[in-house]
């Protein structure tokens, strides 16, 4: 009897192990991406509109390949103009590589 639960607990860890690996090299969904772009850039930017490529492209930066998403954002200036920024952030981590 110890050994069926000893297995069945085994196959449940390593499923579960297996499940969370795969779930963190799965990118950020696009929503999410804009979601904390939004977040990293309010102290500084008041934000009017966002918006974000939803398909991740590859690009080099830094010397290094990443997958990333492109978007936008409006900011609404101190003469009430509408000044347009772009990013590049990182599909795997949200984390901006580039603002315009």
């Amino acid at each position: 009897m110890k050994w069926k639960t000893l297995l069945a607990a085994s196959a449940a860890g390593a499923l579960a192990g297996y499940w969370v690996v795969k779930k963190q090299q799965d990118p950020l969904s696009p929503e999410k991406v804009l979601k904390k772009v939004k977040h990293a850039i309010a102290p500084e930017y008041a934000v009017s509109g966002t918006w974000i490529q939803y398909k991740p492209e590859k690009v080099m930066r830094f010397g290094l390949p990443y997958n990333v998403y492109k978007g936008g954002f409006s900011q609404i200036h101190a003469q009430k103009k509408h000044v347009h920024h772009e990013f590049i952030a990182d599909a795997e981590t949200g984390i901006i590589l580039e603002l315009k």
